[in-house]
């Protein structure tokens, strides 16, 4: 049932691609990050918080057939479904039934709370198509509740050198959740990106509170607040007008000072070790296809566990497709 080709993830019974890297006909997006909802494609399926963000950063006159979570449609000949992955708002695993099959696609997913999005909602499947990123059980991620203290307590030491904070975070998902979480529990000023101020105007109009911020334009006030910016604005002309300055990045990639910022905070949007483990658990999966990261102790720690990880296999010119599920017949 599902194959994957050189445009990506395709279910064949269905006609369509899940998160095609090349433009396609027919595309179902799990969520609106750029490796995964890209200009070019015939038709969009998403949810509506989805297409309302890729209208925003691709095209506002995009054909989208916008599908809510729990909405069950026929599709040629396969029924899809969306339900929440807990990643960014509108967020969404792709369950995907074919006779009597059902695979579920994760895209990327998390299992810590967060106020800006719906929490990932366990779905029985047969097979179980994971993100792979952290699949390695150095990653474990401590509480997001501590790292958001520690955020707080390192602007406060920067503020008393009279030095300001500039928190680094990706402008989807990432941002929000940070603003969300220091305007919950201090009171504090939040200077924001308009990168990031753009795509809080969405969030706000799907409900999400405790987003306000200032924008990055005066040369004072700053030490009263956090900066928020994205990464790519790191060697932006914006920061003379900022200094001086300390940096932080918050990733799951992050154990410490990181690269070119001067701090670290270890918050990420995707699960962990044990979160992919109680995940692909919790699903029921037989068989369990990675992507998005090899996974090879994941996949042996699960093959000691008698849950079956395939491999996954491309097409080539001579073969329309391969299949790439043994249980997808």
């Amino acid at each position: 049932m599902i194959v994957q080709r050189t445009e990506g993830l395709f279910c064949e019974p269905g006609n369509f691609y899940i998160d095609p890297v090349r433009t396609c006909k027919n595309a179902f997006i799990t969520h609106a990050h750029a490796d995964h909802a890209r200009p070019g494609m015939d038709n969009y399926f998403c949810t509506p918080e989805t297409a309302e963000i890729i209208r925003h950063r691709i095209d506002k006159n995009l054909s989208i057939k916008e599908i809510k979570y729990h909405q069950r449609i026929k599709f040629n000949q396969v029924y899809v479904t969306f339900y929440p992955a807990g990643h960014v708002l509108g967020s969404a695993q792709i369950l995907i039934e074919f006779k009597d099959n059902r695979t579920i696609i994760t895209g990327d997913y998390k299992r810590q709370p967060d106020s800006t999005c719906k929490a990932f909602e366990p779905v029985q499947c047969n097979t179980f198509i994971s993100e792979a990123t952290f699949a390695n059980p150095k990653f474990k991620w401590g509480s997001f509740d501590e790292e958001i203290k520690n955020i707080h307590k390192w602007f406060s030491e920067n503020k008393k050198k009279r030095i300001n904070s500039i928190l680094f975070g990706y402008s989807l998902g990432k941002s929000q959740r940070l603003i969300n979480a220091l305007k919950q529990k201090y009171k504090i000023t939040i200077f924001a990106h308009n990168a990031i101020r753009s795509i809080n105007k969405i969030y706000a109009k799907f409900g999400i509170t405790n987003l306000e911020t200032k924008t990055i334009s005066t040369k004072s006030g700053f030490k009263d607040g956090i900066i928020v910016m994205p990464p790519g604005a790191r060697k932006s002309k914006i920061l003379a007008n900022i200094y001086p300055y300390k940096t932080a990045f918050c990733s799951g990639w992050i154990s410490g000072k990181h690269r070119d910022y001067d701090h670290g905070f270890k918050i990420s949007d995707h699960a962990d070790w044990n979160d992919l483990i109680k995940t692909i658990e919790e699903s029921g999966a037989k068989e369990v296809i990675l992507i998005h990261g090899t996974g090879p102790i994941l996949r042996k720690y699960l093959n000691s566990k008698g849950i079956i990880v395939s491999n996954y296999t491309k097409t080539n010119k001579e073969d329309k497709s391969v299949q790439l599920s043994m249980f997808n017949e």
